[in-house]
């Protein structure tokens, strides 16, 4: 990464702003929902996002920045993937308006076909929900289709898989290509997680390395707080959104689980979200992420 320590950007980033800045002339649904109110000016940002020094972190499925937005306070370069155009010009616009560097947006979709483009279905009701596959990107209110650029995690990452400290992978449908990408790497990142939605990512995970585990209830992202005691990074002051992923790593409360007891609750809300009717789970107890601590991280 070391061009885009200069600029905090990459020229395919820039070249996606542009044609943003087209598509957001015609397409009014793509823009994203989040403003970071606390960094809004450039007085601010200069406070609130610090030299990017603390290694990488890397967002697959950025969407509206949340995430990005939060590992870049924490002071790590951030290398975000997203497959929609209009979300990576809104935030590559965000970042250098305020003149913070150190973010690397990189529109591309992941995918395993070894094609050089996919077609994408841009959700029209949320774009998080928004997919290679048009099952789950034509939900509730259809989807636009659009055709972008793919990438091979496995190959695009692997210059600075060892600066590399977490992963968070977030990409509808696609989540095991992903971490199967991720896997591939010559250095494994200390931090993983996924959006848990099966016993084969809990697997590959553990056959790779991964001996320590956690379930993050994502209801209650927006209670959670930073550790002042955190090891990773600086401490922002920094509130978290509903649909954010939060907080990861060390800053995750409660102890960390062995690979047997963590089989055991990936089965059992399993079974819970298979017998509870329509999408009662989901609202009386939550949605869960699935973190992953390499067994070489201290």
């Amino acid at each position: 990464m070391s061009d885009n320590k200069k600029s905090g950007l990459s020229r395919a980033a820039r070249s996606v702003r542009e044609a943003g800045r087209v598509l957001r002339g015609k397409k009014k649904h793509t823009k994203p929902t989040y403003i970071d109110q606390q960094s809004k000016d450039k007085t601010s940002a200069e406070n609130q996002f610090p030299a990017a020094d603390q290694g990488v972190i890397v967002d697959i499925g950025m969407n509206d920045g949340k995430d990005t937005v939060y590992y870049r306070k924490r002071g790590f370069e951030v290398i975000a993937v997203e497959a929609i155009p209009d979300l990576c010009a809104a935030m590559s616009d965000y970042f250098t308006d305020l003149e913070v560097d150190g973010v690397d947006i990189r529109n591309f979709a992941v995918t395993d076909d070894g094609k050089d483009e996919v077609t994408f279905y841009v959700n029209k009701y949320n774009t998080a929900w928004s997919s290679v596959k048009e099952e789950y990107g034509s939900r509730k209110d259809g989807a636009e289709k659009i055709v972008v650029p793919t990438i091979d995690l496995s190959q695009a990452l692997q210059p600075v898989s060892k600066q590399i400290l977490y992963v968070k992978i977030d990409i509808e449908g696609l989540d095991k290509v992903a971490l199967k990408q991720v896997m591939a790497l010559p250095d494994l990142p200390s931090y993983v997680s996924v959006e848990n939605r099966s016993l084969s990512m809990l697997n590959t995970l553990h056959e790779n390395g991964y001996d320590r585990f956690k379930f993050s209830n994502q209801k209650y992202v927006e209670y959670q707080t930073i550790a002042p005691s955190s090891p990773h990074g600086h401490i922002p002051v920094h509130t978290f959104k509903s649909s954010a992923s939060g907080v990861f790593g060390e800053d995750l409360p409660g102890a960390w689980i062995q690979y047997e007891d963590a089989v055991k609750i990936q089965k059992a809300l399993k079974e819970a979200r298979r017998t509870a009717p329509d999408n009662l789970f989901s609202m009386a107890i939550g949605w869960f992420d699935l973190h992953a601590k390499h067994s070489s991280a201290k």
